[in-house]
């Protein structure tokens, strides 16, 4: 089966007009390995790509994606690994001081998960499997006042953000590296169609617009 048209255009441009400007970079990345600056988990949605929002060159993120942006509580860490060994990977081989969990508005995986939890939808997917992390979530914003389901889904994107983090510091070895103070863990909030970005507040809890001169 060949490949698609549109990829070989793509390739083909970057590899004529981009390639050229990169190539010093790419060199020394091959012959020195990665140093990422970061590890960003972040949605799988194609509309939420963090190179671009944060104008990165090649080699400055360490980028896991999975759908909804979330992490796995410890106990259920044997039968969803992928998402661990990335972050195991990051902060043992790699090193990297700094994780950050990237929700965005609209997301379809939170959205699933919305809708399963309120209509108790008890179904085994592969997807109903996975989204069980954001029951927790779910249940924290269940009994409060929303006017609509976009609201809810808003608030719950954030607080499942919240739920991801506290899941990750409950790993005993990433625990210890916050202790030691050689990580810093950071709640991100992206809306796709105005391009700003909420962070988490560590002490209030709550999402803020970030700022910036």
């Amino acid at each position: 089966m060949d490949l698609p048209d549109f990829l070989i255009r793509r390739y083909k441009d970057w590899k004529d007009n981009n390639f050229p400007s990169e190539i010093g970079l790419l060199k020394s990345l091959a012959e020195e390995g990665q140093k990422p600056k970061a590890m960003i988990i972040s949605c799988c949605d194609s509309r939420v790509d963090a190179n671009k929002i944060f104008n990165t060159n090649v080699g400055e993120f360490f980028i896991h994606r999975n759908v909804a942006n979330l992490v796995p509580p410890i106990n259920k860490n044997e039968t969803n690994c992928e998402t661990l060994s990335s972050i195991e990977y990051a902060l043992k081989s790699l090193k990297i001081s700094n994780i950050i969990i990237l929700g965005h508005s609209g997301c379809g995986g939170i959205n699933f998960a919305y809708k399963k939890f309120t209509k108790k939808n008890d179904q085994t997917s592969f997807l109903d499997k996975w989204i069980e992390i954001v029951e927790p979530a779910y249940n924290k914003i269940n009994n409060t006042n929303l006017n609509n389901e976009d609201e809810a889904t808003s608030l719950l994107e954030k607080t499942s953000i919240v739920n991801s983090i506290y899941n990750l510091e409950n790993y005993p070895f990433v625990n210890d590296l916050i202790l030691k103070n050689k990580l810093n863990i950071y709640g991100l909030w992206f809306d796709i169609g105005s391009g700003n970005i909420e962070y988490l507040n560590r002490q209030s809890n709550k999402f803020e617009k970030l700022n910036y001169l």
